[in-house]
């Protein structure tokens, strides 16, 4: 065997155990991760109530438009507000404010205009990942067993990371509102696995809250 065709021989192996490892690495992520399913509700009805719910933010706009993925998030929020499942919301996320990354805003405004008193909104800016909303929650505002308010896969890792600190939280899964293109599907489909792995590891090293105590 020559010296090039032993080369990419043992090149080839290397690359498949790799692949290997890291499906099972996404695999056993997202069974952990998904095992909290059981605690997140699809029913305004069905689900119990509590004092606050905790909408997870994202980017507003996607090309160039409302994002349909935190339209759903803020029009479920509403719904369990109006349904008296939640007397306060804490809208949870990434804030420059006065720059267009300014989720809590648009949040707060979106949900006044429906029908969600402003008084019985809480702002928090400060948690730039889900690990830092879910604790923030907690050491921050105050807040334990509270609904998460997010679409499923979002709920089940918000769910997962607060479990493992100890926090009692139930999910409500957010719809997607009509208008999400075929390309943020493929990007939702592919990050929520990856996601999973993220979460794991963030429980592996111990990881904390970026600002663990500012307001």
């Amino acid at each position: 065997m020559t010296q090039p065709r032993r080369t990419r021989r043992i090149l080839l192996f290397w690359a498949a155990a790799a692949l290997i490892a890291a499906l099972e690495a996404v695999l056993t992520a997202s069974w952990l991760v998904g095992a909290t399913a059981p605690r997140v509700y699809f029913s305004v009805a069905d689900v119990p109530a509590r004092e606050v719910g905790m909408v997870l933010g994202t980017l507003p706009y996607s090309c160039g438009r409302l994002s349909p993925v935190l339209a759903g998030r803020l029009q479920a929020a509403a719904e369990l507000y109006h349904a008296g499942k939640v007397k306060t919301l804490v809208v949870s996320g990434a804030s420059t404010p006065g720059d267009f990354y300014d989720e809590i805003s648009f949040m707060t405004m979106d949900l006044v205009a429906r029908g969600v008193p402003e008084d019985a909104i809480i702002g928090d800016g400060k948690s730039v990942r889900t690990l830092d909303s879910v604790l923030r929650m907690r050491d921050v505002f105050g807040y334990d067993g509270f609904i998460t308010i997010s679409q499923r896969d979002h709920c089940e890792r918000a769910l997962y990371l607060a479990g493992h600190h100890g926090i009692a939280t139930i999910g409500f899964a957010a719809g997607i509102l009509p208008g999400q293109y075929p390309n943020e599907i493929i990007q939702s489909a592919v990050r929520s696995p990856l996601a999973c792995v993220k979460a794991v590891l963030d429980i592996a090293i111990d990881r904390r809250a970026k600002y663990p105590t500012e307001r």
